[in-house]
């Protein structure tokens, strides 16, 4: 333990790089705030990292009471200073982490105001189950609805519900995950429209697997090509992998997925290929 410290303190003086493994603390400025369990920290050197707040689990976006969850959490700590002790990752790369804007545990305050479930199949937490008990019995936050579903739930039943696609006139083409040198602001979704009139993107998105979405936006000349680089952090491509929808409107046109092993640096993933 006392060699997990020393080094996160070494690699605090030369700019932050966390190991594979393991475990710390490092203070940082929350930039950004995905969902209701789930933001960006950035660090002195400009370096960001994806935070899952661990114990706890909001509703998703498109759940009830998931835009009121993420509200909560941004009144909380956008924009402010926070320490972090992280505790390892999960399966997208997301440090798992308490998160503490001065002595007060965010991920536990989020149970407490009712906007996020205690996460007790991974976490065992008396503090944090109490916390729910008693936003539960004062209906507090997504208490307040009839019958709240766990996100977890919510989740399974998405999975039996996935929409089927229906060919649209753009098409993804290629991807680039993870770019030589730093990814935010670099990576790349190629796109093609297949039809002999131009395409107007707007109202036409990206959503991946954990339900970011970043907006498209420009015109794709007819039978042509348009490379768009991702220039904020709203849905970053996963380099361990993810399915990438692409939907016009709220019908979803084509999915995306690629592997890991696809991802390679500076690899660019092409449609079809495994």
């Amino acid at each position: 333990m006392m060699m997990k410290h020393i080094l996160l303190t070494l690699f605090g003086l030369t700019g932050l790089s966390l190991p594979a493994f393991g475990e710390g603390t490092f203070n940082g400025k929350v930039t950004s705030v995905t969902d209701g369990d789930t933001l960006t920290v950035a660090v002195a050197d400009g370096k960001t990292f994806r935070i899952r707040l661990k114990g706890i689990d909001a509703p998703e976006k498109d759940q009830a009471f998931g835009d009121k969850a993420k509200a909560a959490l941004s009144a909380l700590v956008m924009g402010k200073q926070v320490r972090v002790n992280w505790s390892g990752y999960d399966d997208y790369q997301r440090l798992l982490a308490t998160i503490y804007s001065g002595s007060t545990s965010i991920n536990r305050q989020l149970i407490a105001e009712g906007w996020a479930w205690h996460y007790v199949f991974y976490d065992k937490n008396p503090q944090l189950n109490a916390a729910q008990t008693r936003a539960r019995a004062t209906r507090k936050g997504l208490w307040s609805g009839r019958n709240p579903i766990a996100p977890w739930d919510w989740r399974k039943k998405s999975k039996t519900n996935r929409p089927t696609t229906k060919a649209g006139s753009v098409r993804i083409t290629s991807l680039l995950p993870n770019p030589k040198g730093r990814d935010e602001g670099n990576e790349q979704v190629t796109l093609v429209n297949t039809t002999k009139k131009a395409v107007a993107l707007r109202g036409w998105s990206l959503r991946d697997k954990q339900k970011n979405t970043y907006p498209l936006s420009g015109t794709i000349k007819p039978n042509g090509r348009l490379v768009i680089t991702m220039k904020n952090n709203r849905m970053p491509l996963n380099n361990d992998g993810d399915t990438i929808t692409l939907l016009e409107g709220k019908t979803a046109r084509q999915i995306f997925t690629y592997k890991k092993q696809q991802a390679g640096n500076g690899a660019v993933v092409k449609a079809g290929k495994k």
